[in-house]
C-alpha cells in the first residue's frame, strides 16, 4: 500500500477505534451488570417463561449507538475522508505524469470532475458500510452469547475478535479502493493528454501475482509490456484488467507515446499479432 493508501487506511482505523471505544464505555459495562439476568435465564427451565428484559436494554444502548454513528456529524466526515482520498489520487496521478512524461495535466474537464464525484460517492458509502455493518455484527453477538449464558469475560473476548474482524475490512477497503481509483485516474488522465499506449510495469518482487508477471514481461505488438487502453491485457479469468485494477494490485502504467512504439517496432522488439 502507498502512502496514499496508507493514509487512508489511518483515517478508517481511526474510526473502528472510536466505535470500539464507545462499545467499551457504553456496552460492556451493561453486559456485566445484566449478567446475573441473563445468565438466570439461560439457565431457567424450559417451563419458565422469561421476559428478558436485560434484552431489551442492550437493544435499546445498540439502537443509540448507531443512531450516533448515523448522523449528520458522522456522515460529513465520511464525505470529508473520501474527498480527501480521491483527491490525493488525482494529485499523485498528476505528479506522476508529469514525472515519466513530462505533462502537466488538466484534470478540470467535466467528464473527469464527474468521475471524482462518483468516485468520493462511493467511498462515502463504504466509509459508512464500517460502523453500520460492525455495530450490527456486535448486536447479534452479544445477543446470542447473553442468551446462551455465556459469562460477561467470554462476551469481552468475542467482542475484541469482532475489533480485529472490522479492522480487517477497514483495511480492505483502504487496499481496494487505491489501486482501482489511482488506476482508473491515471487510465483517463493518460488518454487525456494523447497517450493511446502503457507500458505494465510490476513491483518486481514476490507478491507480484504470477499473470500480472507474465502480463509485464509479454512482449506485444506495440512493445515490451506494451498495451493499448481500448485493448486492455486479461486476467487470469479472461477478463480485461488495468493496473491497480486487482485487490492489492501494486502494478502502475506508465504511459508510452506512439513515437516509441514506432521505434519498438524498427528494433524488432514486437511481436505482431500479438495485442494482450
Amino acid at each position: 500500500m502507498d502512502m496514499i493508501g496508507i493514509q487512508y487506511n489511518a483515517k478508517l482505523q481511526r474510526m473502528v477505534r472510536q466505535i470500539k471505544r464507545d462499545i467499551d464505555r457504553e456496552i460492556v459495562p451493561l453486559v456485566r451488570s445484566l449478567a446475573s439476568q441473563y445468565v438466570q435465564d439461560a439457565d431457567a427451565s424450559h417451563e419458565v417463561v422469561t421476559q428478558d428484559a436485560w434484552s431489551d436494554i442492550i437493544l435499546s444502548a445498540m439502537a443509540s449507538l448507531r443512531e450516533r454513528w448515523t448522523s449528520n456529524r458522522v456522515n460529513a466526515g465520511a464525505q470529508r475522508i473520501a474527498g480527501e482520498f480521491v483527491q490525493s489520487a488525482l494529485k499523485k496521478s498528476e505528479r506522476d505524469l508529469k514525472k515519466s512524461a513530462g505533462i502537466d495535466v488538466f484534470s478540470g474537464s467535466a467528464v473527469m470532475q464527474d468521475y471524482l464525484k462518483a468516485s468520493a460517492q462511493q467511498n462515502v458509502q463504504l466509509i459508512q458500510s464500517i460502523p453500520a455493518r460492525y455495530l450490527e455484527e456486535v448486536e447479534t453477538l452479544l445477543i446470542a452469547n447473553m442468551r446462551s449464558g455465556m459469562r460477561p469475560g467470554y462476551i469481552v473476548s468475542a467482542l475484541v475478535d469482532q475489533y480485529g474482524i472490522t479492522q480487517r475490512r477497514a483495511k480492505f477497503i483502504a487496499r481496494d479502493q487505491t489501486g482501482k481509483i489511482q488506476g482508473e485516474i491515471n487510465e483517463r488522465q493518460q488518454r487525456n493528454a494523447g497517450f493511446d499506449y502503457f507500458r505494465w510495469l510490476d513491483s518486481d518482487d514476490r507478491r507480484v501475482r504470477d499473470r500480472h508477471r507474465e502480463i509485464a514481461e509479454k512482449v506485444t505488438a506495440y512493445g515490451p509490456g506494451v498495451y493499448r487502453w481500448d485493448n486492455l491485457p486479461l486476467s487470469q479469468d479472461g477478463v480485461p484488467i488495468r493496473p491497480g485494477q486487482d485487490y492489492n494490485c501494486r502494478c502502475t502504467a506508465v504511459p508510452v507515446s506512439s513515437a516509441q512504439v514506432e521505434q519498438y517496432r524498427k528494433s524488432g522488439q514486437t511481436k505482431p499479432g500479438v495485442y494482450r
